[in-house]
């Protein structure tokens, strides 16, 4: 079989991930980004796309000889240039979230039914070694039936650091409810479980004193989303919480026992209930995560965001070459998204519960298919629904600090 042949849309993030296309046994034939300079950089210090086409306009790069295209670009605009690849031709890898609108969502799933085109959402921290583990254990069956889980993203930024990845007024990131940027917690509870979200309520801790020398118009620290789930557990999520300690942390309890990961030391807690320890089996409350396969876990040892980067992209490539539907396909993409949109407008509303669409159905797609409310502002800083919980705004002090860092930074290429 031929190598699947892949275009990167994208190269800030996008510059990160090329090699893992290569260790996942595909070729980058092509690259996309408006800044020349990024291209260049990129075959400069990326030898895997030295021979790779170069792009500066997307129409262009989609009509390229390719099979697959990695979509890189800005968090809020994936959706859109999901469907023109899809329309292309391509099977789209998604970088971020699959849709930032509930339109979007109907339109995606749409183009993928119409083109028959492999969709998938690259989310990497479901495949981190701990998660994997946990995946493991849930799936032996001794911990029972699912009764709560949790998942925590928690990645404080603040002042120079957060004008240095948000260079402008209108970037995405000081526009980004707090619910939305919440796969990194939520999607490792799916895969490990398999269970779907089926209603989502939420609320948001506003305090706006995190947000002192920047541009951001979110005043919230951070938001917690609860989901109920099609197998009658409860999910709890938060994600880009701007708060201590920095890290990630995830929890499964069950009606047998419960696993988690220690926030600190990175590994995991196993625990049963006294009546149900399995025969040949102990608690153990401190123990080091192993890869599931030793050869994919070299790579992904030696990989970013703890081997999620190579074994997300290593998965997809190999659904499109046994011609597979991925596990973070359309549906439970579009799943996630409905969660961090609907969990948003929860926490405008007082605390609504909303029910999750599955956009299987045509009946949920027609509901949606016209809902274009979005937090993201136009050109003249329009937007549909506030990003922040209560009224916000930076003040003049705060826009021009961020002014000067951003001056002062070197953000072209990255």
């Amino acid at each position: 079989m031929s190598k699947i042949r892949f275009g990167v849309f994208g190269l800030g993030r996008g510059s990160y991930l090329v090699e893992n296309i290569f260790f996942a046994g595909a070729e980058v034939v092509a690259l996309c980004d408006y800044r020349t300079a990024a291209i260049a950089l990129c075959k400069k210090e990326r030898p895997v796309t030295k021979d790779a086409a170069e792009y500066t306009d997307f129409e262009e790069f989609i009509k390229h000889d390719m099979d697959a295209v990695l979509l890189c670009n800005y968090f809020c605009e994936h959706a859109e240039y999901a469907v023109k690849c899809l329309k292309a031709g391509k099977h789209v890898l998604s970088e971020t979230l699959s849709n930032v609108t509930m339109a979007e969502g109907v339109a995606l799933c749409r183009a993928v039914e119409e083109t028959g085109k492999t969709y998938g959402l690259f989310e990497n921290y479901p495949y981190f070694v701990t998660n994997l583990e946990m995946k493991r254990l849930y799936e032996g069956g001794t911990l029972g039936s699912l009764v709560y889980a949790e998942g925590e993203y928690i990645h404080p930024i603040g002042g120079k650091s957060m004008n240095g990845l948000a260079p402008g007024e209108r970037h995405w990131r000081n526009w980004t409810p707090r619910t939305y940027y919440s796969t990194h917690a939520l999607a490792p509870l799916m895969q490990m479980t398999g269970a779907m979200p089926t209603k989502v309520t939420a609320m948001a801790a506003f305090h706006p004193e995190i947000t002192k020398g920047t541009a951001m118009r979110m005043g919230d620290a951070a938001a917690t989303i609860l989901c109920q789930t099609d197998t009658n557990a409860v999910f709890r999520a938060i994600g880009w919480g701007e708060f201590f300690p920095h890290g990630s942390s995830y929890r499964l309890c069950g009606t047998k026992g419960g696993v988690e990961t220690d926030r600190f030391t990175g590994n995991i807690r196993l625990y049963y209930h006294p009546n149900h320890v399995p025969e040949g089996l102990e608690e153990r409350n401190d123990y080091k995560a192993e890869w599931p396969d030793e050869e994919t876990g070299k790579i992904a040892a030696t990989a970013g965001h703890g081997g999620g980067d190579f074994l997300s992209i290593y998965d997809f490539v190999k659904y499109i070459e046994k011609g597979e539907e991925p596990f973070w396909n359309v549906y439970r993409a579009t799943a996630a998204a409905s969660v961090a949109i609907l969990a948003w407008r929860s926490i405008i509303s007082g605390g609504l519960t909303y029910d999750i669409p599955d956009f299987r159905k045509e009946e949920d797609k027609l509901k949606y298919e016209n809902d274009t409310a979005s937090p993201f502002p136009d050109e003249n800083y329009h937007v549909d629904i506030p990003c922040s919980s209560q009224p916000h705004e930076p003040s003049e002090e705060d826009l021009a600090q961020a002014r000067e860092d951003w001056k002062n930074r070197d953000f072209l290429l990255r």
